[in-house]
């Protein structure tokens, strides 16, 4: 009888233990998918929020209404705000201050300048002309190009755009001295340019700038010491107002800094998007 009690004792024991590694094993993978399911949802509320972040700084692009695009406006700066928990960075960049790899004048010259090779400059010209009126239609399509790193590619990336039509113009307002010398092969004039850009505080971005607008592009030029027929060919270089812009946003949460979403997009003052990208 007391064997037989034992037994049971045993058995009741095994079964609660049984039992409680179930109950345990069940609370873990709750927990898990709790924790999984949280994830989700910021992930899900991260890419919402990065796309208001689009929205704002397509706002801000559609309230500048003047004539002209240079970097001591509004919507050139960094901007923030908070919802629901999240916070959200979000700027604009003008994409005429970039080289357009798919304009109707582009030359090996132009390459070479860039900083591609002879031969590299040659392949891409050759590429991008039997491409005919396509040209690039993405960015990486550089590397079907013979010859074409990950190393020339990281170092050129960032200096030039295949969004913009065939235009050939860069934004003289916008465009850094690295674009500048593509552009245009004159050192003299480019630091005449630059130091008229910087204003009197010698600093860009601020109040004090110099611009050039549509009533003063001309006679800016004359003042920097270039001769009528140049400002002409002027004209046919730089423009001073920009109708695409790449937006870069980024959200975070408090709950959750390690999920970061970010988007990158190129759009038109329209608001027709020509690339995106989420990360």
């Amino acid at each position: 009888m007391k064997n037989k009690k034992a037994s049971i004792l045993i058995f009741v024991m095994w079964v609660l233990i049984i039992l409680s590694l179930f109950s345990i094993a069940v609370s873990r993978n709750s927990a898990s998918n709790i924790k999984l399911a949280r994830q989700e949802s910021i992930g899900i509320k991260s890419l919402y929020l990065a796309k208001a972040g689009i929205a704002k700084a397509m706002i801000d692009l559609n309230k500048d209404k003047n004539n002209y695009d240079s970097l001591n406006e509004d919507w050139n700066k960094e901007k923030e705000f908070k919802l629901g928990g999240g916070s959200v960075l979000y700027a604009s960049y003008d994409e005429s201050a970039r080289f357009n790899l798919n304009s109707s004048t582009l030359t090996k010259i132009h390459l070479i300048r860039l900083g591609l090779d002879d031969d590299a400059s040659q392949r891409l010209a050759d590429y991008k002309a039997k491409k005919g009126g396509k040209g690039f239609e993405f960015l990486e399509e550089l590397f079907l190009t013979e010859g074409m790193t990950a190393d020339m590619y990281s170092k050129i990336k960032d200096y030039v755009t295949i969004y913009r039509g065939a235009d050939p113009r860069i934004n003289i307002n916008t465009s850094c001295e690295f674009v500048l010398r593509i552009a245009l092969e004159d050192d003299l004039m480019i630091a005449r340019i630059i130091e008229f850009r910087l204003g009197e505080d010698n600093k860009i971005g601020t109040a004090d700038d110099g611009v050039f607008t549509e009533d003063n592009f001309s006679r800016v030029f004359e003042d920097l010491g270039a001769a009528p027929e140049a400002i002409l060919n002027y004209r046919l270089l730089f423009n001073i107002k920009s109708e695409f812009f790449r937006i870069l946003t980024e959200t975070s949460f408090s709950e959750d800094k390690n999920n970061i979403k970010r988007i990158v997009a190129v759009v038109d003052r329209s608001g027709k998007i020509y690339w995106w990208k989420e990360e």
